[in-house]
Formats: C-alpha cells, sequence, structure tokens
C-alpha cells in the first residue's frame, strides 16, 4: 500500500508506504503542508497486490484559517461630539490595525498592533463636536482581512413620548362597538396630559374604481363614493388614556363587495401647552 500526496507543481510526498501479507486496518495521520491562502492536493491511496491492483484518488484543499471577528458598537446612532465605544469580537488575540474613517473616507483614528486580552478587543473615540454628519465605518484589519461596520453621525431627537394603541386583535362584522384605547406616556414613564384623536376607516376594495363626479366647485372631479371613516377626540386622563368606542355601523352601510375586510386605525395625541403631537396606526 502506498499513499501519497501531491500539488499541481508535482511536488509529491509519501505518506505511507507498506508491505504487508496479512489484512490490516490502519487509521494515519500527517501533517498539512503549510500554505499562503489555499492550495489543493491531490490524495491518493494505491494497493497493489500479487494479482491485483486499485487506486482510490480523492481532491483535498489546505486553507489558512481565518478567525471570525465582529464589530458591535454601543449604539447605531451619535450625536457630534459623542463618544463612539465599539469592541472587536474575534477567535484570534491578536488584530492588525483597527481604523476609523468618517463620512467622507478620511481616516480620524487608528490604533495599530492592537492585543486583547482575551477575545475581546474594547475602544473608544471622542467625536469633535463639528463632525460633518453622514456614515462612519470602523475598519479592524486581521492578516489579510478586512472587516467594516456603519454607524450613523447625525442630529437627531429622541420623541418625547410614545402612542400605544390597545384593541381586540380580530373584530366580526357582528360587533356593535369596537374599543380601542389609547395612551401616551412620556419616556420617562409618565403620562401625557392632552387630548387623543382616533380615526377608524374601512378602505375601498382595490379592484372598485369610484364615479366620478364634476361640479363648478370641483372641477377636477370628487369620488361618487368615498371610504367610511370615523374620527373622534377626548381628552387624556390621569393614566394618559382616552377609551373611545366606535360603533361598527359606521362601516357596514356600502355594500360589503367594494370594502376591504380590515379596519384602519390611526391615533394622534397632541401635548397640552405645547402643541407637540405623536402618532401611531394599526390594522385590524
Amino acid at each position: 500500500m502506498t499513499i501519497t500526496l501531491s500539488s499541481e507543481e508535482q511536488n509529491t510526498t509519501t505518506l505511507l508506504k507498506k508491505t504487508t501479507s496479512e489484512e490490516f486496518h490502519e487509521c494515519l495521520q500527517f501533517q498539512v503542508p503549510i500554505v499562503q491562502n489555499e492550495k489543493v492536493y491531490t490524495f491518493e491511496v494505491e494497493v497493489k497486490g500479487d494479482t491485483f491492483s486499485s487506486k482510490e484518488v480523492r481532491k483535498v484543499m489546505a486553507r489558512v484559517y481565518q478567525p471570525l471577528t465582529f464589530i458591535q458598537t454601543d449604539k447605531p446612532i451619535y450625536l457630534p461630539g459623542q463618544t463612539v465605544h465599539f469592541r472587536v469580537v474575534t477567535l484570534d488575540t491578536k488584530l492588525r490595525p483597527a481604523d476609523r474613517l468618517d463620512a467622507d473616507d478620511n481616516r480620524v483614528a487608528q490604533w495599530l498592533n492592537q492585543t486583547s486580552d482575551g477575545s475581546i478587543l474594547q475602544l473608544s473615540y471622542s467625536l469633535n463636536s463639528e463632525a460633518r454628519e453622514g456614515t462612519y465605518q470602523v475598519i479592524v484589519t486581521v492578516g489579510e482581512m478586512k472587516i467594516y461596520h456603519n454607524f450613523q453621525v447625525e442630529k437627531y431627537v429622541l420623541p418625547k413620548f410614545d402612542v400605544k394603541i390597545t384593541t381586540l386583535d380580530v373584530v366580526s362584522i357582528q360587533q356593535e362597538e369596537i374599543e380601542a384605547e389609547i395612551c401616551a406616556k412620556y419616556t420617562y414613564g409618565h403620562p401625557v396630559p392632552g387630548s387623543a384623536k382616533v380615526k377608524m376607516c374601512r378602505p375601498l376594495s382595490r379592484y372598485y374604481a369610484s364615479p366620478i363626479i364634476f361640479t363648478p366647485l370641483n372641477p377636477d372631479g370628487i369620488p361618487d363614493i368615498v371610504a367610511p371613516c370615523y374620527e373622534e377626540t377626548k381628552k387624556t386622563d390621569k393614566r394618559g388614556c382616552a377609551t373611545f368606542s366606535i360603533m361598527m355601523s359606521n362601516f357596514t352601510k356600502l355594500d360589503q363587495k367594494i370594502l376591504q375586510d380590515y379596519l384602519d386605525l390611526s391615533a394622534e395625541v397632541e401635548e397640552e401647552g405645547t402643541g407637540k403631537c405623536y402618532s401611531n396606526c394599526v390594522q385590524k
């Protein structure tokens, strides 16, 4: 039995050469050749006897191991002047080099020959207060491999409060009323004083074309039939909520064939004193 490993350059290595008169089973270990990147080898097993000959050939690839590397920032969007904290997680312990590019692909920071104590490297960079808005990149180079991670720098304002709609997931046309509760809370959890406005509509079928009516006041024409809608406004209570009971009959007066089988519910809350509004919408 002869076992060889050969490459396209005709370099052949004999891994095993054995002669025996008895049947045998053997597991063979061999050292993988050193390669720059990757290379395909031919693995050949040849068995010869007095009256027979057998050969089996397989292709094997030797490849340099490339560790997996991930980049994570503490948030996806930053304001100019804020500090970007990021970590590099890899199976290798040496990273070379770590770069940061601004929105114009200019290098704004660089860390060379960084080595982590374990498998996580943590770094940070303080953005200039006049930093250009746009997409920035963290680039980590490990050997010949580059890993990229984008983050945004922009002047943004977080919403002061959120609007939540609570209603049944499914409504039936047989119901007399549809109840919906609209609540608004500040980002720190307190209720919002103000007014809540709801609008519920049942859209027309997309296959239905409503006739157009032309009048002196509407020379461009108006639809003869419009989607049925209901609107109502209430003051929010001490919880920042307002409860609405909407009659189903508002949406069943037209021919059911020209209407969709769902309702669109939108809610808008206006903050008392400032007039600031935030909204939300659902489909039932």
